[in-house]
């Protein structure tokens, strides 16, 4: 089994009153495709602690090592990961990583940052895929150094995908993208936001 875990913010009404709760969300992805929503706590932050907490119950409650891991690359749950399961295969989400990129430069670049990017993460061999992120690198260490810095930030991890056969590789870095689809709203009803799936100007998750 693959597993999504992000963290993400819900704004619920309690005593009258409007508020954020952060939440901590592990999805579990079948090979077939189908997804199973394992857990989602308010644990107060994403701290390596309370990661660490969720995935210790998971593995209680008779969780497998899983093949694959999509995170958001926040250091807590990094922290968490490699303290449990060493040695899995982890990629960063290629979505949060483009609106990473794209708060990193003026509005003026955004569009000519997607399509490069685009052009890297949807090449189609490994080696492809690498040309491409060099080309990227040399590009934008001259026009916008931030938007280097971040892309080089991610390391391997963005392109772990390219070890899972390559029939799987155009869904497997962007799974975490719908996982606002497996979530509810706080009155139960179903609460499809496809908050990732147009990448927006502004830092998510780490920022980085």
């Amino acid at each position: 089994m693959r597993l999504i875990l992000d963290g993400t913010v819900v704004r619920v009404r309690l005593d009258r009153k409007a508020t954020s709760i952060p939440l901590l969300v592990v999805i579990g992805v079948r090979a077939d495709g189908h997804k199973i929503l394992l857990a989602v706590k308010n644990m107060g932050g994403e701290t390596t602690e309370a990661w660490r907490a969720i995935l210790d119950d998971l593995v209680a409650r008779g969780l497998r090592r899983p093949e694959f891991l999509i995170v958001d690359g926040a250091p807590g749950l990094d922290g968490a990961i490699a303290g449990l399961w060493d040695g899995v295969p982890v990629q960063r989400c290629t979505v949060h990583k483009h609106r990473n990129l794209l708060a990193h430069a003026p509005e003026r670049l955004h569009k000519e940052i997607s399509a490069d990017y685009t052009d890297m993460i949807y090449a189609a061999t490994p080696e492809e895929i690498e040309s491409r992120r060099k080309a990227f690198l040399r590009k934008w260490r001259l026009k916008c150094r931030a938007v280097a810095d971040s892309l080089e930030e991610a390391g391997e991890r963005l392109f772990a995908f390219t070890r899972l056969p390559p029939s799987q590789w155009k869904s497997a870095p962007e799974l975490q993208t719908r996982l606002s689809v497996c979530m509810k709203s706080s009155s139960g009803a179903s609460r499809p936001r496809p908050c990732c799936l147009r990448p927006k100007p502004r830092q998510c998750c780490s920022g980085r």
